[in-house]
């Protein structure tokens, strides 16, 4: 039922309708006994994590199976990777798990005072949920057991909440929906303008609550009003991942069997190539984020579970993950 562990990123950016069809047809099969089970299976990782206080070490030898999420949380310093088996963070030369609430984050978005996040805890959906103590407790901001969203992002100080509904749980129509706050209700976003023939992969601009973007397979549409009127600002490339800066959007296309990284000044609107190592076809980008605090720390992640560091705007890349391997 989790979209993103059955096709590529950049082809699932390219499918949402068809997984909207596949995501209801699954969301209609369980019936009231299978309800009742659901319980007991959410009960039992708390049970096991009982006796395991919160705590964030060195971690261990890990092999990551899916990578889910990237960002910086204001409340920290190190560079967060959301995964099916909890939090990891990268601070320093340094890998870091923790010890327990190891949940099946995605949807992940960096924020000032913490994250916000989709995800699995044990069978149970997360809904929309919130973390300001680094991962140890979860405030539910909505569809709490009711919904998924591997398609989420939310404003790093505005508040905003964008996120596109494919989960016949909710009991909301499929698409794009927004909220203008964690309070707030809830609603569809208009889209005019919007000339793409499907959905994809959300930024929302860390201070401007108007300013928001979607990538497509089609080029990058911007919107200048919270997404009610949206205008095409690239060619009509399949691009993969985006992310915004203060200053600058920053996002991967894939163009002639290339992967490639741009930035956008949104300030003169003039696109800019930015040299990274060289990433095969198959190996798209599939996350790009930017620190808040830290001007010009920019990441980004690959299909193959590869990720990528720089400090200085892109001139320089560290590669700190190789196919999903940590050997601190």
């Amino acid at each position: 039922m989790i979209l993103k562990r059955f096709l590529i990123p950049f082809l699932l950016l390219t499918v949402f309708l068809a997984a909207c069809t596949n995501t209801e047809d699954e969301a209609e099969q369980p019936s009231t006994p299978d309800n009742e089970t659901e319980e007991p299976a959410q009960e039992n990782p708390e049970t096991e994590e009982e006796d395991v206080p919160f705590e964030i070490v060195e971690a261990a030898d890990i092999e990551i199976a899916q990578l889910q999420g990237i960002g910086y949380p204001g409340n920290d310093d190190a560079l967060y990777v959301a995964t099916d088996q909890g939090l990891l963070m990268f601070k320093g030369d340094n890998w870091y798990e923790t010890t327990s609430k190891k949940h099946d984050y995605f949807g992940f978005n960096a924020v000032e005072d913490g994250f916000i996040s989709s995800g699995q805890q044990g069978e149970a959906k997360l809904g929309i949920a919130k973390s300001t103590d680094k991962g140890e407790t979860l405030e539910y901001i909505a569809f709490k057991e009711k919904g998924q969203f591997p398609f989420l992002t939310a404003g790093y100080q505005t508040g905003i909440i964008y996120g596109i509904n494919g989960d016949a749980s909710t009991e909301m129509d499929p698409g794009l929906f927004r909220s203008a706050g964690e309070d707030a209700e809830f609603e569809p976003v208009p889209l005019n303008g919007f000339g793409a023939d499907t959905l994809g992969m959300i930024a929302a601009h860390p201070t401007d609550a108007n300013k928001m973007a979607m990538a497509t397979r089609s080029g990058i549409y911007l919107s200048e009003d919270k997404g009610n009127n949206m205008e095409l600002i690239t060619e009509e490339i399949m691009v993969t991942a985006l992310a915004f800066t203060e200053g600058h959007l920053y996002y991967s296309s894939v163009e002639n069997e290339k992967v490639l990284f741009h930035s956008i000044s949104l300030e003169t609107m003039e696109s800019a190539s930015i040299e990274i190592p060289f990433l095969a076809y198959d190996n798209p980008i599939t996350y790009i984020t930017g620190s808040q605090k830290n001007e010009g720390t920019l990441a980004f992640s690959t299909y193959m579970r590869d990720l990528y560091q720089s400090a200085d705007f892109g001139e320089s890349w560290e590669n700190i993950l190789e196919k999903g391997s940590i050997s601190n």
